[in-house]
């Protein structure tokens, strides 16, 4: 969209055909990164915390539960929608919450049922953004939240690699979001725009390894993947953590100073 910059994969596999990219590797790495990232809810929390401190929440596409476990006994009451049965099950077993199985589309709450609705690394997956704006300023109360984390399609390296940009991710992705596009899409639902930045952070390495990947095939007969992030030996382990810590630190930082890192974190609030 050539005046809020949004852009969506066009003709995407209808959702009957979509669960194949969703394979049991790909719930296995999710779960794996839910339950063991403290820093990726350690940020969440202090996102919504400057709103709210305890209520109800809701979490879109919560998986086994990893950030609602952060939550338990603090106060709150805990809910979740999770696609993925096993995964909800999980949720279930380790928050003791109101886990709901299946996909937006498919659930219902009464309206003003949350204080705080929470979306992280899940909207890009969804087909239809207006209807998740538009359903959550519904189930929220009257002051009541909304979080979201996507990628940023305005980021520096989003411009850079292009194609190879890690995070495209390709079918499972179907939308890419801008602070401009957030914007429209809130207002259509009644919400309003409170916070919106881009954290440090980077994916350098694996946008790296799609590009030179691409390079050798190119070249080459050769049917190998580069990983630069993968298993190497100790000297090469060595160099790669100095230049973690350096440049692509130092990248990271920069770029969400710039308000151009990959990732958008925004917060949204229903009028009183």
């Amino acid at each position: 969209c050539p005046s809020c910059s949004h852009v969506w994969l066009f003709d995407p596999p209808p959702p009957e055909q979509m669960m194949q990219f969703y394979d049991p590797t790909y719930h296995q790495a999710v779960t794996r990164s839910g339950e063991g990232d403290a820093v990726r809810w350690g940020r969440l929390l202090k996102a919504i915390g400057q709103y709210k401190t305890r209520g109800a929440v809701l979490d879109i596409g919560c998986s086994s539960g990893g950030f609602l476990t952060h939550l338990k006994d603090r106060g709150w009451e805990l809910a979740g929608i999770e696609l993925n049965p096993e995964a909800a099950e999980r949720a279930r077993q380790n928050t003791g919450g109101q886990i709901m199985t299946g996909d937006i589309d498919s659930v219902e709450f009464p309206p003003g049922s949350f204080d705080v609705i929470t979306c992280y690394d899940v909207l890009e997956h969804l087909y239809e953004p207006r209807m998740v704006f538009q359903k959550v300023a519904r189930w929220l109360k009257p002051g009541g939240i909304f979080y979201i984390f996507v990628p940023n399609v305005l980021s520096w390296e989003a411009r850079m690699f292009q194609s190879f940009w890690y995070p495209l991710d390709l079918p499972r992705h179907l939308h890419f979001f801008s602070p401009a596009s957030l914007t429209a899409l809130s207002g259509s639902a009644g919400l309003r725009i409170v916070h919106v930045t881009t954290p440090p952070g980077n994916y350098l390495e694996h946008n790296a390894s799609r590009l030179a990947t691409w390079l050798l095939r190119r070249t080459t007969k050769s049917t190998l993947a580069i990983d630069f992030s993968g298993p190497v030996d100790p000297v090469s382990r060595l160099i790669r953590k100095g230049m973690r810590l350096t440049v692509e630190s130092g990248f990271g930082k920069l770029a969400s100073l710039c308000h151009a890192a990959p990732s958008l974190q925004a917060v949204f609030q229903k009028p009183d």
